[in-house]
């Protein structure tokens, strides 16, 4: 079941429910499918958006973002349950709406439906500190005789807040007697709505906290990133040798030097225009400085916190672990704290699951070459040679096993290339090597350890050597051989698998593909005796919160 059927077999009352008791309700009230279809027309007619990047400010269970946009998908989010509610694709960048900065979220959309107890300040501050093309916001119909709004819309050179259309919550999920406007506020430059020059949202927060008399000619840039960050790997190692919660630490210090930071450019305002001059120091290199600083200290408390994660990541296939570091190392601009960590997690954790399965399909599905499979005992169907002509498998291929003897073509084998960067030191390809790393990934997620195993990166391999890599089989407490390998210059690997992996692999894709109902129907279609399944059908990893908690902090 995936997150939105999750979501629709629960009623709006019941999730409710559920947030009062765990006082998690935090004025949730879903933004109706009404306004949502507004939205999407009006983006469609103004802006040509296909698969926009969108940013949710009180993002609820995720709807409006899944019905928004196939793009990135980002969202604030207060409450626990509603967060756990939210489908994998969506990136939590903060949990506290107050405490984010958003000027480092750049994103083409932003979307709010705030509480209306707090309309006002949530609005001033969106359009304050966004950092996007366009603001759509679902406030109170009294929202244009706010000064604070008028205020902030001046601030960013007279941007034109437009209504899209006047809704109502009689017959929302969750009903609420209020009269509201759909509003848009563009701010991209040369929009036809827009007065002004560009103004970049740092600048106005800047101007706003620091009122510092410096010149404002341009000089160059200050560079800390690398201080930085050898400074954060020192003071988190010294405060968990004392002892200590690694995110509980890691927040604690992130605080602390960042309200060292702000309060050291606050000083500055003491200094009179003159001494300033003097010393050559001007405004627009002093805000340079500190967008620079502030960015790397947020991304060393962030890397901080992902080197841990290797526990969990470790557990991913090349592909499936590169996406997510991608996505997590392209995020290190979000505020750095515990609940916006944990959040983050949980993030970590939907994904991961999610990529378990579908790694191991992906694995057999690499691995599937005629002289490889068999079928399924009920398949009568038979297959020409060319049906697997040009490296394809045949379209209506279903119901099949690998065998544990497997021939792959091309699949990288011992590299034989002239190029001196494509040369490596343990004679493999990087391909070859990373479909066996693979194996071995996918093995100890189903329950054959590999984890303290030598790599195929760390052997030397030969034409036509074989290599054998190993398990430890946590029953007899013994290292037992995975998997016998050889490889080719021409591009072929050799391999043959343990029996007991390769039927526990075969089951749990039959399983995955929806083939194998059950473990009578394993039995016959696989051609094994009941007993044998029995030690096979199980299922794919999982972890559940408690334990990407453990591991997280070293514990597991």
């Amino acid at each position: 079941m995936n997150h939105t059927e999750q979501r629709s077999s629960r009623s709006t009352s019941s999730i409710v429910a559920t947030l009062k008791s765990d006082n998690a309700d935090f004025q949730w009230y879903p933004t109706t499918d009404e306004i949502i279809r507004a939205i999407k027309a009006d983006m469609e007619e103004e802006f040509f958006f296909s698969a926009p990047s969108v940013l949710d400010c009180g993002a609820g269970d995720g709807r409006v973002l899944q019905a928004l946009t196939k793009g990135a998908r980002y969202a604030i989010e207060k409450s626990q349950p509603l967060i756990d509610l939210m489908d994998p694709s969506i990136f939590v960048v903060g949990t506290e709406f107050e405490h984010q900065t958003l000027i480092d979220k750049k994103t083409e959309l932003v979307f709010a439906n705030p509480p209306y107890s707090h309309y006002a300040e949530w609005a001033r501050k969106i359009i304050l500190e966004a950092n996007c093309r366009a603001i759509y916001l679902v406030l109170p119909e009294r929202w244009q005789d706010n000064d604070g709004i008028s205020q902030a819309l001046e601030l960013r050179n007279r941007a034109q807040a437009e209504i899209v259309g006047e809704f109502d919550f009689l017959d929302a999920d969750r009903k609420a007697r209020v009269n509201v406007h759909l509003i848009r506020i563009d701010l991209s430059p040369g929009s036809r709505r827009w007065g002004g020059s560009y103004s970049d949202p740092f600048d106005i927060w800047f101007d706003q906290h620091f009122a510092i008399q410096a010149g404002h000619d341009s000089k160059s840039e200050f560079e800390w990133k690398s201080s930085i960050s050898s400074d954060v790997k020192s003071k988190v190692s010294s405060e968990l040798v004392n002892g200590g919660d690694l995110i509980q630490v890691l927040e604690k210090l992130y605080q602390r030097d960042m309200e060292e930071l702000i309060g050291t450019y606050k000083k500055l305002e003491e200094i009179a225009p003159l001494i300033l001059s003097e010393l050559n120091v001007n405004l627009k290199d002093v805000k340079q400085a500190l967008y620079l600083k502030i960015t790397s200290l947020k991304d060393a408390y962030w890397q901080e916190l992902f080197n841990n994660f290797r526990k969990i990541t470790d557990k991913l296939c090349h592909g499936s672990r590169r996406k997510m570091l991608d996505k997590l190392n392209s995020h290190t601009h979000v505020d750095f704290s515990a609940a916006n960590a944990y959040a983050i997690m949980i993030w970590v954790i939907k994904n991961s699951n999610s990529y378990f399965d579908s790694q191991l399909i992906g694995l057999v599905e690499t691995m599937t070459e005629k002289a490889n499979v068999a079928l399924y005992k009920s398949n009568q169907r038979t297959y020409r040679d060319d049906d697997w002509r040009y490296c394809r498998t045949p379209e209506d291929l279903n119901r099949y096993s690998l065998d544990y003897r497997i021939v792959l073509e091309r699949c990288g084998g011992i590299s034989v290339s002239e190029y001196a960067f494509e040369r490596t030191e343990h004679g493999l390809t990087d391909r070859a090597a990373e479909l066996l790393g693979d194996i071995m990934t996918v093995a100890t997620n189903i329950g054959f350890d590999t984890t303290e195993s030598e790599r195929p990166k760390e052997m030397q391999w030969e034409r036509g050597k074989s290599q054998t890599i190993y398990y430890y089989d946590h029953v007899t407490n013994s290292t037992q051989q995975l998997m016998d390998v050889k490889a080719y210059k021409n591009g072929n690997l050799h391999i043959k698998l343990n029996q007991a992996f390769n039927l526990r692999l075969n089951v749990l894709f039959g399983k995955l593909k929806g083939w194998l109902k059950d473990r009578s129907q394993a039995a016959e279609e696989l051609d094994v005796t009941i007993e044998q399944v029995n030690l096979h059908f199980g299922t794919n990893m999982k972890i559940g919160i408690a334990t990407a908690k453990m591991l997280l902090l070293g514990a597991a």
